[in-house]
């Protein structure tokens, strides 16, 4: 997984709880129906030679078409809540890379774009999507078929779009959005190699909307019922069935991690707050399979590892996004520096439990996804 991977993830993250705090704040009530819009894409672009690796892939100009459909919000809520209207539905793309080693792809994926009015006939969005892509060149470790493709190694893996774009309203019913993209599928180091596949694109888009092209124009309420919200303390659990690579042979190995956390949290904001945290779990990645008696790093290291962490969270209602930079205090196997960061996404199922899951890295190396159950104490 690449640091690129994890930024788009959690704004798509934070885009989906965004268009979702309306319907779970109680400051708020939608005051009308979202309205059905169709939408036909063409993209154009280029491969992105991120490291060494993969620079065989270098000037490919990847070609997509793509259909879609979504609801548009056009009420006074949700516009108080984000000072947007939220965009939100299902696309499905089909993708030629213009290189043999990449192959084809065909993506289905699930998009937020919050669309902001900048007059009545122009307006400024951007959209974060995820879905999942189905490619058919997938790296191969028979020697005697191509080996080239160091990008993706399986034929299913996640997709994660960024976009931004103008939109350009035709006439009452119609509109078009002009968009530059970045895209990218990877597996999360599931399996190797895996260095990631990223493309950039100019998109063109016709939009057909039944109820209506033109956006309304309203004013944004501003208020702070946040200010006299006491600290918050939650204790959790982690959960880490795939866990780390371990060893420098090729005899990879992915191992289980288990622990739990305490956190303490503070609203700084209408929809912002600061948490610290400490974080310990048992890890069974010790050493080399090729080579048991070579432990992996040059220090040993603890099983039961142990950090520190603080940083910021995004409250939306019932969705909490948090970002968090950590340090461990028991030694670290040695493929990855003590320093970490850490990115949670959690849904409150009531006052007192949350579900969710995580993902931690060090640098821009992936080092686990984790699912997490929690109980706020107060």
């Amino acid at each position: 997984m690449t640091h690129n991977l994890r930024l788009n993830l959690f704004l798509f993250l934070l885009l989906l709880a965004i268009n979702g705090t309306a319907q779970f704040s109680p400051e708020y009530n939608k005051s009308s129906p979202a309205g059905i819009v169709y939408g036909f894409r063409t993209d154009y672009g280029s491969t992105v030679v991120h490291t060494p690796a993969v620079k065989d892939i270098g000037g490919a100009k990847p070609f997509g078409l793509g259909f879609e459909i979504s609801k548009q919000a056009r009420d006074s809520a949700t516009y108080h809540l984000c000072s947007a209207f939220p965009r939100v539905g299902l696309q499905l793309q089909y993708f030629h890379y213009d290189t043999w080693i990449l192959g084809n792809s065909a993506i289905a994926s699930y998009f937020i774009q919050p669309v902001y009015r900048l007059n009545d006939r122009v307006n400024f969005f951007y959209r974060a999507s995820i879905g999942v892509s189905y490619s058919d060149h997938p790296y191969d470790t028979d020697p005697l078929k191509d080996t080239l493709n160091q990008n993706y190694s399986l034929r299913i893996n996640p997709y994660l779009q960024l976009a931004s774009g103008l939109g350009f309203r035709i006439d009452k019913h119609l509109s078009l959005d002009v968009t530059g993209t970045f895209d990218h599928i990877s597996n999360g180091n599931w399996k190797r190699p895996n260095k990631g596949l990223n493309w950039i694109t100019s998109s063109v888009s016709l939009l057909y909307s039944p109820s209506g092209s033109v956006l309304p124009k309203l004013h944004r309420v501003h208020d702070n019922y946040w200010k006299n919200r006491p600290w918050g303390y939650t204790v959790g659990s982690l959960l880490v069935t795939k866990q780390g690579w371990a060893g420098s042979t090729a005899a990879y190995q992915r191992m289980y991690a288990a622990g739990g956390f305490m956190e303490a949290d503070k609203q700084i904001g209408r929809i912002h707050g600061f948490i610290v945290g400490l974080q310990a779990y048992y890890n069974d990645l010790k050493v080399d399979a090729y080579a048991p008696g070579q432990s992996y790093s040059p220090l040993k290291h603890s099983s039961v590892l142990a950090g520190i962490y603080a940083g910021h969270e995004f409250l939306l209602g019932r969705v909490i996004i948090s970002q968090v930079m950590g340090l461990y205090i028991t030694p670290h196997y040695g493929e990855y520096t003590n320093l970490f960061h850490q990115h949670s996404f959690r849904y409150l199922l009531d006052k007192h439990w949350q579900v969710g899951f995580c993902l931690k890295a060090h640098a821009d190396a992936a080092d686990f996804t984790g699912i997490n159950v929690l109980y706020r104490l107060k």
